[in-house]
């Protein structure tokens, strides 16, 4: 199988995939969840990166040069796992930063409240990880696929 192919057959089953995702309501909840929205240009920047990396199989067939753009894809793939981990350290920055501020410990709402504040913040450190790491992994799939020798 040539390497358009299999970066074609990847795209699809990704697609395939987000579109699960899409049907069972996780990019709602992604967004409800991740505060900084940070998920969204990750998966934005894949899509955007998926595409350069076919270009790059496309000219990998027509025999042109394709190393600058390998080191540009594998950049790229590293800044989606920088950008989960800034999202990390966001989100726990949301969930200590001022959750404890006005607490009191002999009032239930307030307690309450900043149980609720905290887990924002946690789920914003949690997912933004989550989809770095996927994201960047897929990437790291494709590039893999182009430097085969096959």
């Amino acid at each position: 199988m040539s390497k358009i192919l299999r970066w074609w057959l990847f795209l699809c089953i990704s697609l395939a995939a987000m579109g699960v995702a899409f049907y069972f309501n996780f990019f709602h909840e992604l967004y409800e969840k991740d505060i900084t929205k940070i998920s969204f240009v990750i998966i934005s920047i894949y899509l955007v990166t998926s595409l350069f990396i076919g270009r790059l199989a496309f000219k990998l067939k027509n025999g042109e040069s394709i190393e600058s753009g390998l080191g540009v894809g594998w950049f790229i793939s590293e800044s989606m796992l920088a950008l989960g981990m800034i999202g990390t350290v966001a989100g726990f920055i949301l969930m200590l930063g001022s959750s404890f501020e006005g607490l009191d410990v002999e009032n239930i709402e307030s307690l309450k409240q900043t149980l609720t504040d905290m887990a924002i913040g946690m789920s914003t450190a949690l997912y933004t990880t989550l989809t770095g790491l996927i994201f960047s992994q897929f990437t790291k799939v494709q590039l893999v696929n182009l430097e085969s020798n096959d």
